[in-house]
């Protein structure tokens, strides 16, 4: 029997190629109208109509992806489908498709299969790469030759050998690039300058934090790093969380730690303190032992938060989750990122829960890569400002001087930031008192004459107060400690939930000397 020619073979992996396509498209478009919110969030910008082989499902799936994104339906009724039919004026083409019938029968057989749906739509994106190969290279692609076999080769390999025979095709694996001229017109230079730092989110009452990056910046990572129990939560929620309420600034609050009730807890205590200049026992909180009056400042902290939003009571979003996984945390994130929340805080960074790295180290480092592609303004991200805390390492608790070494995880993770800082208490021997052996601490802060000069005015540290200091290990928007700039003191109430900015002080690079 005489062996194909190389045209009958090619209409036959062709054939094969449509065939099993149109039960994995029908599969992968049933399973994102079976359950949008986890679906369409994951895949709605990673995969086009035009990958489709067959219209039918590159109908529905474009369908799917206007009612859920465009519309913002999270879940699809009869009722909602077809009024948003006759809203896109598609009427003719859904009922040539099948109509309601079509996308219902696809629903009921996978709605209970979700596990897999990445295989569904690996076929589908492994189908287009195929078929752009394809068109460019012609018939052999299906032929095999020496070690190349199209058939056992995933689409990213089928891609990077083609893109080697010849570099005339650029696919989703190939990395983004910008190209701009060094020399533009000065005046377009300014206006850029103007823009960047428009989109600088200024700290909450922080003038001397202000001093130290300008704020927090869009589409980039800020890490705050303390040492555990020392009021991560507390300083992120007054010195972030409270600029975005008072500057009307959507945002997310990604909690694995507390729930939201706690973090509610640190807001009013801010809001009193801030705005009302009056305090709250913060253990009455915890007990739910409120008198009247207590009762009285919880409501008009509240009704000053409902002012300060503007009325916008979903201004900010508190999300709690049970498990941190970085998968889940991505689809979150871009969620409510499609609908404006463009600050987001993590609080607290730490290994996720669904490792697949043997080391833990590895898999802080590469869940920060993530946070970052999320954050950054282009190749896919979503240009958020971006605040992350974490834990600094237990043996760091010996160094007077905060640097990348206090880093208890994956010390790489510095590199997805643009922004870090580590904070401390301070130490006995750092405070100031008649009997005190060592040297104390010396501060100095800046106080505005009579005369409108500032002059420097030093001070020590008081006895039976609590201080912290605030270092600046790495800055893209103004000094570090290494090359600058002066540690932060700051003087904390959590009663009040404020962290007080009181000065300036030096610290010597000695680490592990008390």
């Amino acid at each position: 029997m005489a062996q194909d020619t190389t045209q009958e073979l090619v209409e036959k992996e062709v054939k094969e190629i449509r065939t099993k396509a149109e039960v994995n498209e029908a599969y992968f478009v049933g399973l994102c109208w079976s359950d949008p919110f986890n679906h369409y969030t994951e895949y709605s910008d990673t995969i086009s109509q035009d990958e489709f082989i067959h219209e039918v499902w590159g109908f529905y799936f474009e369908l799917g992806r206007r009612l859920y994104q465009d519309e913002n339906i999270k879940k699809f009724d009869d009722i909602s489908v077809m009024k948003s039919v006759k809203d896109f004026n598609i009427e003719d083409e859904f009922n040539k498709y099948g109509g309601l019938t079509t996308i219902e029968d696809a629903v009921e057989i996978v709605k209970y299969n979700s596990e897999n749906i990445e295989h569904y739509y690996e076929s589908i994106k492994r189908n287009y790469t195929i078929r752009q190969l394809y068109a460019l290279f012609g018939d052999k692609v299906f032929l095999k030759k020496g070690r190349y076999n199209w058939k056992e080769m995933p689409r990213e390999l089928l891609a990077s050998y083609w893109t080697d025979k010849a570099n005339k095709i650029g696919l989703d694996n190939i990395n983004r690039y910008e190209a701009e001229n060094l020399y533009i017109d000065p005046q377009e230079y300014i206006r850029k300058l103007i823009e960047e730092s428009a989109d600088m989110l200024p700290y909450y009452n922080s003038r001397l934090l202000q001093s130290i990056s300008q704020g927090t910046p869009r589409g980039h990572v800020t890490m705050i790093g303390g040492f555990g129990g020392t009021g991560k939560s507390s300083i992120t929620s007054e010195k972030f969380v409270m600029s975005c309420v008072v500057n009307n600034e959507k945002a997310i609050v990604i909690l694995n730690e507390e729930d939201a009730q706690a973090f509610r807890e640190k807001i009013v205590l801010s809001i009193l303190w801030h705005e009302f200049h009056t305090g709250l026992d913060r253990k009455k909180l915890k007990n739910g032992k409120l008198s009247d009056v207590d009762k009285d400042k919880i409501t008009k902290a509240f009704n000053r938060m409902h002012e300060l939003t503007e009325g916008n009571e979903a201004l900010i979003k508190i999300i709690f989750m049970e498990k941190y996984v970085m998968k889940d945390l991505e689809k979150i994130v871009r969620f409510w990122a499609n609908r404006g929340y463009t600050n987001l805080l993590i609080d607290t960074h730490k290994v996720s829960d669904n490792s697949q790295y043997e080391k833990r180290w590895e898999t802080f480092v590469e869940d920060m890569k993530v946070i970052y592609r999320l954050t950054r303004k282009n190749a896919g991200g979503m240009n958020l400002r971006t605040v992350v805390t974490f834990q600094l390492a237990d043996s760091a608790i010996r160094n007077k001087y905060l640097d990348f070494e206090a880093i208890g995880e994956g010390k790489a993770s510095k590199n997805e930031a643009s922004i870090m800082y580590m904070f401390r208490p301070v130490w006995s021997s750092e405070y100031y008192s008649d009997s005190a052996k060592a040297k104390p601490l010396k501060c100095w802060r800046n106080v505005k004459g009579e005369d409108g000069e500032y002059r420097r005015e030093e001070f020590y540290l008081e006895w039976g107060k609590t201080y912290y200091l605030w270092f600046t290990p790495k800055n893209r928007f103004g000094q570090t400690n290494d090359n600058g700039q002066a540690v932060l003191v700051i003087e904390p109430s959590f009663n009040n939930n404020h962290f007080k900015e009181i000065g300036w002080c030096f610290v010597a690079n000695d680490k592990g000397n008390r």
